[in-house]
C-alpha cells in the first residue's frame, strides 16, 4: 500500500475555486509542477511561499502534507493533513489521511478516513483503492476485494485495483481468478512486474512452477536487480529440481546486496540440495551471524550435516531451531531422522509424534516413522504408519518403496515386489527401488530379471561411478575380447571384490587380457588367483585397457544363472610361508581351533542388522575343547570390554592385509563369521565357514536354504526371529557339540 498521491489525478484540483483565486497561481502551479516532478525539497519551498500568504489554503496544506510525507516526515505530514481536510472536507485529502494514518498502524480511524471520502464521493476510485489495500493488511480480504470491484466498477483499467485485488483474491484460495486478475492488470501495462511478479506467486501456489518461473522471468527483465524476485525465482527453480541454476539466482541476488538474509538462507538450501554441504554450513552460518534467531538456517545446517552422516552435530543444530520455532514440523521430523542414525529409536519415535501432533496431515513424518519401526522389526506398526502417509500421498513414490522394504523383511514378497513395482510406474527413474526389486529378484533366484535391476546401482549419485568417468567403453557382454585389454575394478566392499573376482577367468577364457583393480589391503591375496591377471592397487597408474567394467557388473555381463555360477573354489589361496609363519604363532593345537569375527564394517548401511554385539557370543565362546582365534582385525568400542576378558586369542599386530588372514584362516579348522569379508574370505579359500544370517539377509545368501551356490563349504545359520540372535547361537552350538 503507497500513501502517497498521484499528481496527475489532481490537475484538476481538488481545493475550492475560491481559495484558489485568492493567490497567485503562479505559485501554485510551480509548485505543482515540482513536486510531479519528483523535487520533493524546491516543492515544499513553494507550498511553503503559498502558505506563507494564505495559512488557510486547503489545497496546498494537502499537498504540502503529501510531499512532507514523501520526504520522510510522516508526524508533519499528518498534521498538514488534517488541517487540510478540518478546512475542506475534500474526498482526496480524506483519502491520502487515511493511507498515512494506516502506514502508521492506525487502520480503525484510517478506515474511518475512507468511508468519510466515499461518503462524499461513493465513486471515488482512490478511496476504494486505499480502502481495499488497507482491508488487505487487515486480512480483511472479502470486503477488500469488495473495495476493489468498486473501484474497477467505476475504472476497470486501474491498475492498482486490479493488481491488488489479485492479491486478495490469492488470500482466499482463488487462485484461478487472482490469475485472471493479473492478466487483466498486464492487458493494462504488460510491463507491470508487479502484476508478473505476484502473478507468479499464485502459481507457485498452485505448484504450476514452470509457468511460475515464467512470470518471474519477465519481471525480472522489466525490473533487473531486483533481489526479492531474484529470490523467488531461486526458490521456484529448486522446487523444478533445478538447484544448481538456483544457486546462481541467489548468488546474483547476494551480489546485489550481501546481507540478504532469504537469498543466503535459500542458497544453503540449494547447496545442501546439491551435495555441497560444507557450503551449505557456510551460507547458514552467515545467516546465523545476520539474524541469530533464525530458526530454519538451524535447520538447514542440521540437514547439511545430516547429509555428511554429522548425526550429533545435525541433531545440536535442529534442536537449537526448535528452541526457537518449537512447532516446526520439518525440524522436528528431521531431528527424528538424526536420532535414528544415532541408533536413539524411541527418541526417534518421540520426535516423529511431536512433528504429528502439531500436523497429522505430515505425510513425511509418517513414513520416516514407519522407517523406525521398521529398524525395530515392529513391522505391523511400520505398515501403520505407512498405511497413514499412503492416505495422505498415495503418488508419493517413497512411501511405496518404503511399503516394498517392510513387506519384505515380513517375507511377503510377492507384495513387495508389487509395492516397488508402485514405486517405479510413479517414478520410472527411482534408482533405490529398481536396485531394491533387483536384489529381491536376486535372493529369489530369478537373476534373469535380478541383473539388470542391479545395474541400477552405479546411477547413485554420491557412489564411486558418479565420481569417476572412463573414456574407455563399458564392457557388458556384449563386443568380442580376443586379444582386448579389459578393466575390471571394485566397487563396494571388500567382501564384493572377495566374491566377483572368481570373474577374471571367465574374461580369460574369452580372450581377453584382464587388469584387475582392487582395493590396496586386497591386492596380495588377490594376486594369488590361478587366472593370467594383472592385479593393481587402487591409485597405482593403470595399463592402456580398450575396455571397462565394474566387479558386479560382470555376472549381468555373464548372464549368469542359478546353474552357471562359477561356484569352484578354492579359487583365491593362502601363502604357504605365511601359513607357516601362523603355525609358529599359534603352536600345538588345544582342541577345535576356530576362527571367529562377529562384525562388519561399520558403515555398512545394514551393519545394524549383520553385526553382533559381541556379549551375544559369550554362550558359544564358553564352549569346551575350542581354541577360539580373533579373526575381527577391529574391536568396536562397545566390545571392548567383553573382548578383553573374552576366551579369544588375538594377533592384531600380525595382521597386516588380507593375504595375512588368508593364512590365518587357512590355519584354522573352521570359520564362523557374520555377513562380512571374512566369510567371503573363508568361502573363496575353501575352508569350511558357518555364516550367521541376519533376517533378512543380504541378496547373495538367498532365502531359505542352509547352503550357498556362490561357496559350497559355506553353511548358513539364519535367525528365525529377525534382531534375535539367541537362536541363531544356540543352534551353532549345538552343531559345534557334534565335532568337538
Amino acid at each position: 500500500m503507497n500513501p502517497e498521491p498521484s499528481l496527475n489525478d489532481r490537475a484538476s484540483g481538488s481545493a475550492s475555486a475560491g481559495a484558489a483565486s485568492r493567490l497567485p497561481r503562479g505559485d501554485m502551479s510551480l509548485a505543482r509542477d515540482l513536486h510531479g516532478k519528483g523535487q520533493f525539497d524546491a516543492a515544499a519551498q513553494q507550498y511553503e511561499t503559498v502558505l506563507a500568504g494564505q495559512p488557510d489554503h486547503a489545497e496546498a496544506l494537502h499537498l504540502y502534507g503529501v510531499v512532507q510525507y514523501q520526504r520522510g516526515r510522516a508526524a508533519e505530514a499528518e498534521a498538514l493533513l488534517r488541517r487540510s481536510v478540518t478546512l475542506t472536507a475534500e474526498p482526496m485529502a480524506l483519502t491520502d489521511l487515511g493511507a498515512v494514518l494506516a502506514a502508521s498502524g492506525r487502520v480503525d480511524e484510517a478506515l474511518k478516513r475512507f468511508e468519510q471520502a466515499l461518503e462524499i464521493e461513493p465513486r471515488h476510485v482512490h478511496a476504494l483503492v486505499r480502502l481495499g489495500n488497507t482491508l488487505v493488511g487487515m486480512q480483511r480480504y472479502e470486503p477488500a476485494l469488495a473495495a476493489y470491484d468498486r473501484a474497477l466498477a467505476v475504472s476497470p483499467l486501474v491498475l492498482d485495483a486490479l493488481c491488488n485485488r489479485g492479491s486478495a483474491l490469492r488470500a482466499l484460495g482463488r487462485y484461478l481468478e487472482a490469475i485472471e486478475t493479473y492478466d487483466r492488470a498486464l492487458t493494462v501495462d504488460p510491463r507491470s512486474y508487479e502484476s508478473l511478479y505476484n502473478r507468479g506467486h499464485v502459481l507457485r501456489d498452485l505448484r504450476r512452477y514452470a509457468e511460475a518461473l515464467q512470470s518471474y522471468d519477465r519481471a525480472i527483465a522489466i525490473r533487473p536487480g531486483n533481489v526479492a524476485m531474484l529470490s523467488i525465482r531461486g526458490r521456484t527453480l529448486v522446487d523444478l529440481g533445478r538447484p544448481a541454476e538456483a544457486l546462481a539466482s541467489f548468488n546474483e541476488a547476494i551480489a546485489i546486496q550481501p546481507d540478504f538474509v532469504e537469498a543466503l538462507y535459500n542458497s544453503a538450501v540449494a547447496l545442501e540440495r546439491l551435495g555441497r554441504a560444507a557450503e551449505a554450513v557456510q551460507r547458514c552460518e552467515r545467516v546465523l551471524l545476520l539474524e541469530p534467531q533464525h530458526s530454519r538456517a538451524f535447520a538447514c545446517r542440521g540437514n547439511a550435516w545430516l547429509q555428511t552422516e554429522q548425526y550429533a552435530a545435525a541433531l545440536r543444530s535442529y534442536d537449537q531451531a526448535l528452541e526457537i520455532d518449537p512447532r516446526s514440523v520439518e525440524a522436528l521430523c528431521n531431528r527424528g531422522t538424526a536420532l535414528r542414525f544415532l541408533e536413539r529409536y524411541e527418541d526417534a519415535l518421540q520426535s516423529y509424534d511431536a512433528a504429528l501432533a502439531v500436523d497429522k496431515g505430515f505425510a513425511e513424518a509418517w513414513g520416516n516413522r514407519s522407517n523406525v519401526l521398521q529398524d525395530q522389526h515392529r513391522y505391523e506398526d511400520a505398515m501403520a504408519s505407512l498405511d497413514r502417509a499412503l492416505a495422505l500421498r498415495a503418488d508419493h513414490p517413497t512411501s511405496w518403496f518404503n511399503r516394498g522394504n517392510v513387506l519384505y523383511e515380513m517375507g511377503r514378497q510377492d507384495a513387495a515386489v508389487q509395492a516397488y513395482d508402485k514405486a517405479i510406474a510413479l517414478d520410472p527413474g527411482y534408482r533405490d527401488a529398481h536396485f531394491a526389486r533387483g536384489s529381491l529378484y536376486l535372493a529369489q533366484g530369478d537373476f534373469a530379471r535380478g541383473w539388470p535391476e542391479y545395474e541400477w546401482r552405479v546411477r547413485d549419485p554420491n557412489g564411486e561411478h558418479s565420481r569417476r568417468v572412463f573414456t574407455q567403453p563399458l564392457w557388458l557382454g556384449e563386443e568380442p575380447l580376443d586379444n582386448k585389454t579389459i578393466l575390471i575394478h571394485a566397487e563396494q566392499g571388500f567382501g564384493d571384490t572377495l566374491q566377483f573376482c572368481r570373474y577374471a577367468a571367465l574374461l580369460h577364457e574369452r580372450g581377453a587380457r584382464v587388469v584387475l583393480e582392487v582395493q590396496p589391503a586386497l591386492k596380495t591375496l588377490i594376486d594369488s588367483l590361478r587366472t593370467p591377471v594383472q592385479v593393481v592397487a587402487a591409485g597405482e597408474l593403470l595399463p592402456p585397457v580398450d575396455y571397462h567394467c565394474p566387479l558386479l557388473s560382470l555376472p549381468f555381463a555373464f548372464k549368469t544363472e542359478l546353474q552357471s555360477i562359477p561356484g569352484k573354489v578354492p579359487y583365491l589361496y593362502a601363502d604357504a610361508e605365511r601359513m607357516s609363519n601362523w603355525d609358529n604363532l599359534l603352536g600345538p593345537k588345544r582342541g577345535l581351533r576356530i576362527g571367529v569375527a562377529w562384525s562388519g564394517n561399520p558403515s555398512h548401511r545394514n551393519d545394524r542388522n549383520r553385526s553382533i554385539a559381541l556379549v551375544a557370543l559369550l554362550p558359544l565362546l564358553r564352549e569346551p575343547n575350542v581354541e577360539w582365534i580373533n579373526l575381527q582385525k577391529v574391536v568396536r568400542e562397545r566390545d571392548r570390554s567383553v573382548f578383553e576378558q573374552a576366551p579369544l586369542r588375538s594377533f592384531d599386530d600380525d595382521i597386516v592385509d588380507f593375504a595375512d588372514t588368508a593364512a590365518l584362516v587357512q590355519s584354522v579348522d573352521l570359520v564362523i563369521a557374520v555377513d562380512t569379508a571374512v566369510a567371503h574370505l573363508a568361502g573363496a579359500l575353501g575352508r569350511p565357514v558357518w555364516v550367521l544370517l541376519a533376517e533378512p539377509p543380504e541378496w547373495r545368501w538367498m532365502r531359505a536354504r542352509s547352503d550357498s551356490p556362490w561357496y559350497p563349504e559355506v553353511r548358513l545359520f539364519r535367525q528365525t526371529v529377525a534382531g534375535h540372535w539367541g537362536d541363531v547361537i544356540d543352534a551353532v552350538r549345538s552343531e559345534l557339540r557334534t565335532l568337538s
